[in-house]
């Protein structure tokens, strides 16, 4: 079968693309009727003696998040073969997606259109994975050489009754906050009003020449600055920044003055708080090591690596230790620097 990339299930191409073909009629049938039928929702079957009967009586989906996914798929970048089809009015519409099972054995590539669903299948009878042997490569240019032959007919509709325009937040996907300085106005599922506003844009005060965060007991009221900053936690702004070259790193806090906790200077990136940690034995009978790892703001600063109490050595650049911990309930606790201190606790299980 056809491995789920997220999940532990497989599935067949012929029920993958079942599913396509279910919500196309249920985003269709929207459109049409503004109402949602179970029966629009089943696998698929050959003549009228395999259909089956309605199983539930309520659908996974709404017809707008239908849409939405179908618009993002759409925009998917295609084979090189199909580059720059979005300028030419004669390209057809098509809502796509590509699967490389584990090895190079299956390559995949489902798409769907408010007509036809078309699912293609690349790979060897036998199973043997072949080098190179992807779903992009392999199954989407059949896929578009199909598609290609087929009427060409008008893309879906939007369900706008289920729709809402609102401002996002370009720089984290959220809804606009009061402090969002970069935002769009977009079409959303209308439970999506339900969501919380951007939590990453935030306000902070900083000197004239807007080098340090500063207050006002160490610094003159008259002079400081307030300004909205995008400001994500130390992990998610470790990776962020390896992607994204814009990201403004937050400044830091002016020697002698004290601003508090509000903004954390490190997280761990692992262990996670609570988190249970198998570790096995080598060949030897001697138990494997951890290694743990912490995002710091400003990586060139020095880290002081503790496990329960015990001083373990310092980092510096890449905040990376290893751990040789007994099983048992531990507690790693780290200190920069400047002062700051962060704590977690975590279990290591095992054969003794």
């Amino acid at each position: 079968g056809l491995s789920i990339i997220l999940g532990v299930g497989e599935t067949s191409l012929w029920e993958l693309t079942g599913v396509y073909a279910s919500l196309s009629r249920v985003l269709k049938r929207y459109n049409k009727e503004e109402r949602y039928d179970p029966a629009d929702f089943h696998p698929p079957y050959l003549t009228d003696a395999d259909k089956p009967k309605p199983g539930r009586n309520d659908l996974p989906l709404s017809a707008a998040s239908i849409w939405l996914t179908y618009e993002a798929l759409k925009k998917v970048s295609r084979p090189e073969s199909e580059s720059g089809w979005q300028y030419f009015s004669s390209s057809t519409g098509l809502a796509w997606k590509t699967g490389t099972s584990f090895g190079f054995r299956d390559a995949w590539a489902v798409g769907t259109t408010p007509d036809y669903v078309i699912g293609v299948w690349a790979g060897n009878a036998d199973g043997t994975g072949r080098p190179g042997l992807t779903g992009l490569s392999a199954a989407a240019p059949v896929l578009f050489e199909l598609a290609g032959c087929l009427p060409r007919g008008n893309w879906f509709s939007p369900p706008y009754n289920e729709l809402a325009k609102v401002s996002v937040c370009k720089d984290s996907g959220f809804r606009a906050g009061p402090y969002c300085t970069n935002t769009e106005e977009t079409d959303i599922s209308a439970n999506g009003l339900k969501s919380n506003s951007c939590p990453y844009h935030k306000i902070i005060h900083l000197n004239s020449s807007l080098t340090y965060r500063v207050n006002a007991e160490c610094a003159n009221p008259l002079t400081i600055v307030s300004k909205e900053w995008f400001i994500l936690p130390p992990a998610m702004e470790y990776y962020y920044r390896q992607k994204h070259p814009e990201y403004k790193p937050l400044p830091p806090v002016a020697p002698g003055c004290n601003t508090g906790n509000d903004i954390p200077a490190m997280e761990f990136i692992y262990p996670s708080q609570g988190i249970t940690i198998f570790i096995p034995r080598d060949q030897s009978g001697l138990l494997t090591r951890v290694i743990a790892e912490v995002a710091h703001r400003n990586s060139s600063k020095t880290i002081y690596w503790h496990l329960d109490r015990k001083y373990l050595g310092t980092t510096k650049i890449i905040h990376m230790h290893e751990l040789l911990a007994e099983p048992g309930n531990h507690t790693l606790s780290v200190v920069d620097e400047d002062g700051n201190s962060i704590s977690c606790t975590f279990t290591i299980t095992g054969k003794r």
